[in-house]
């Protein structure tokens, strides 16, 4: 039964990455938004506003990391339907049984090109809104900023489970939170950035946001 319950979810994932397409189509933004500023920079979002935050990146070719587990089968084929470009593995580093090393090296790489990754900090299994250190390790060794973002919507489903997931309605009026970015220096602890990213996307979630960020991200 759970055999055929993955190959159905499998077949089913290009099915439901079109219909978040037709959704995208109906959403109404807040403002304008600039996809360039985000151009070649690191992306943090919560698991739970994954549906949300892939309407921004929709057919523009953002790189994003998916476990090499069975259930990663079914992230890929509905990310690259809506026009991402997937690597497999994790960012975590020291858990080669993941393909942590290998997974971080290939981000390396493709943010040294100039390329925009987005990584959901508390995946692929929680708990929710707790980082994991593989996107801090990823801003610490390439130099580039972490940019926080929320999407929240007026019309929306919550489901419960243990991300909160978030799944917007057709017509809903959508608004994008952004942090300050968040620069993580060859001597900065680690554990203390997890907690500063951390307080930062639940600030966002809970509808704060700088209204320096944007400028931040400019410079």
């Amino acid at each position: 039964m759970k055999k055929l319950r993955y190959k159905l979810s499998v077949l089913l994932a290009p099915f439901l990455a079109f219909l978040l397409r037709l959704i995208h189509k109906t959403i109404r933004w807040d403002k304008r938004i600039d996809y360039e500023l985000y151009r070649g920079k690191i992306i943090a979002l919560l698991h739970g506003n994954s549906l949300g935050v892939a309407l921004l990146g929709i057919d523009r070719g953002v790189y994003t990391l998916v476990s090499r587990f069975r259930d990663g089968d079914i992230a890929e084929r509905f990310l690259i339907s809506l026009g991402y470009k997937v690597i497999r593995g994790s960012s975590e580093e020291g858990k080669p049984q993941k393909g942590g090393s290998v997974g971080l090296l290939r981000l390396l790489r493709v943010l040294k090109d100039g390329n925009t990754v987005a990584i959901t900090v508390d995946g692929p299994k929680g708990p929710y809104g707790k980082v994991k250190p593989g996107v801090i390790l990823l801003a610490q060794k390439s130099g580039i900023p972490i940019i926080p973002v929320y999407v929240s919507f007026d019309w929306c489903i919550k489901l419960n489970t243990w991300d909160r997931l978030l799944i917007p309605l057709p017509f809903s009026r959508a608004r994008l939170r952004v942090g300050n970015p968040l620069w993580v220096l060859p001597e900065d602890n680690i554990e203390s950035k997890k907690e500063e990213l951390e307080e930062i996307l639940f600030s966002l979630s809970l509808g704060k946001t700088s209204e320096k960020a944007l400028e931040q991200i400019k410079s």
